[in-house]
């Protein structure tokens, strides 16, 4: 059974009302990926999200961001309905990194360069040179958020910058613009583990200062519960779980384990999340 815990007070941001997505639809590979789902995002809101492989939970990052489109139900970000709007008429609005480092920045141009191509994002673009004196400053100032040294490297090809130092930068530029809603699909799992402690750090620096409404994907439980202030578990399509921040920081992982089995009737079978769990994963 969905449950939502939600703080009064507080508009909702973003919606979904009764969304579904299917794939292969009417052929014998058919899957149903989401499954009537129903969820208020408000601002303030971190919400991490987990579950199996084959949970949804890739699906629903990319039903909001129109990478996929709903089959039914409907979407609305800041009260505007975007159902039926395409990926690139949402992304002034989102700011979004996947697992793969190499994806969210461009090799071939500088750190610079590709800051003053995030800057743009959403504003009209004149005649004059994107990168100018007082932008300078402002990145500078930004990348040196990430405690990586990028703000002494504005001029460096970021073909030349290790896996870490690449998502740093990529999620310094989904988060420049200040979009309405930040969407992490694993943006540590092809980190080492202290690289991508120090993306998640900077992940939560970020955030905080910046007043960030954030959906986190993550397949390490420990990561789900010590960040943000909701937890959010898929299974087969379904939210099966919708943990608020007051039970959330009261939960170790074999308790989570345990809600997760209550709520969804199955146990917990997948290996990666449970490797993570025991510690022999990063």
């Amino acid at each position: 059974m969905e449950r939502y815990t939600l703080k009064r007070g507080r508009s909702i941001m973003i919606k979904l009302s009764s969304v579904y997505k299917v794939f292969f639809p009417g052929t014998p590979n058919e899957i149903l990926a989401l499954r009537n789902i129903n969820l208020h995002i408000r601002p303030g809101d971190f919400i991490t999200v987990i579950g199996s492989n084959g949970a949804g939970k890739s699906t629903l990052l990319k039903v909001i961001s129109g990478g996929e489109m709903a089959d039914e139900g409907r979407i609305t970000i800041a009260g505007k309905d975007v159902t039926d709007c395409p990926e690139h008429q949402r992304a002034a609005d989102l700011g979004r990194i996947d697992q793969n480092p190499l994806t969210g920045t461009a090799a071939e141009m500088t750190i610079e360069e590709n800051l003053a191509l995030a800057y743009l994002r959403g504003k009209k673009r004149g005649l004059g040179l994107a990168v100018i004196g007082n932008r300078q400053k402002y990145f500078r100032e930004v990348l040196a958020e990430t405690g990586l040294g990028l703000e002494e490297r504005l001029q460096t090809p970021v073909g030349t910058l290790s896996g870490g130092q690449r998502q740093a930068l990529a999620l310094v530029m989904a988060t420049l613009a200040l979009p309405k809603l930040l969407l992490l699909d694993e943006h540590t799992a092809a980190l080492d583990p202290q690289a991508a402690r120090q993306i998640m750090e900077t992940t939560a620096r970020l955030v905080q200062a910046k007043s960030l409404i954030t959906l986190m994907i993550t397949h390490n439980m420990e990561q789900a519960l010590s960040f943000g202030n909701r937890l959010m578990m898929m299974h087969r399509g379904r939210i099966v779980l919708d943990i608020a921040q007051e039970e959330k920081r009261q939960l170790s992982v074999p308790q989570l384990i345990a809600k997760f089995t209550a709520a969804s009737g199955s146990a917990l079978a997948d290996d990666r999340m449970l490797l993570e769990k025991e510690g022999f994963s990063g």
